[in-house]
């Protein structure tokens, strides 16, 4: 099954510094980078965690809470996949916590193989960017859209014969017009494939591009 959604600009949640209430007010130093958050017991975020291994307590700043209204609640205990926009502080007690600002969307999801009666998309898109990180294959896509609906996501279509895995990204037109292009993140997880990924076997990814056609990029894993 694929995700159908209705595709929109990631929302960054930055507040301008013309916005801001006071003249003494700093325009953060921020990062953005595909990482995840982790909530407590409660559904709270917790820790932001790193691709390169590090995690650091969250702290929600001014920005943050404004642009929800409120401290936003997740599921209890869960691990999200998200675009992080943040800064990291130091206390000053040999500790550093990391400033949260904004949180964008990812698509994350562990790729299937498609069922008898589906038949694979692969409308076209333009892509900026993939890379492995953090137990993760990550991209950037744009799309042509004009805020309708695409369905979206990734397929499993490794060959029996080879040696390591291979996606697909699915991508179906639904209900819009190509229009502007927008911005698309990301990330495949790979731990769902450990029993069956190796080192020195093979990752693909294949997905259709206005640039190229039919592309595969591949990873030694």
């Amino acid at each position: 099954m694929r995700a159908t959604l209705l595709l929109l600009p990631i929302l960054t949640l930055l507040s301008s510094c013309e916005d801001a209430v006071d003249d003494d007010y700093r325009y953060p130093s921020v990062r953005t980078d595909f990482a995840c958050i982790a909530t407590d017991d409660k559904g709270k975020i917790e820790h932001l965690l790193l691709d390169d291994g590090s995690s650091y307590p969250v702290h929600l700043t001014r920005d943050f809470l404004e642009a929800y209204d409120d401290e936003p609640t997740y599921k209890r205990d869960t691990l999200y996949r998200l675009l992080s926009v943040y800064e990291l502080v130091s206390t000053g007690q040999n500790d550093t916590v990391a400033d949260l600002y904004a949180l964008g969307n990812i698509i994350s999801q562990v790729p299937t193989p498609l069922r008898e009666d589906e038949e694979l998309h692969q409308d076209p898109v333009y892509l900026q960017s993939i890379w492995l990180s953090g137990g993760y294959l990550n991209f950037v896509l744009e799309v042509k859209a004009l805020n309708g609906k695409h369905s979206i996501g990734f397929v499993d279509t490794t060959p029996e014969t080879m040696q390591g895995k291979e996606f697909t990204f699915y991508h179906r037109v639904i209900d819009d017009v190509e229009s502007y292009r927008q911005k698309l993140y990301g990330s495949i997880p790979l731990v769902p494939f450990k029993e069956s990924l190796r080192q020195g076997d093979t990752l693909r990814f294949v997905v259709n591009t206005y640039d190229e056609g039919n592309t595969v990029y591949t990873y030694p894993f």
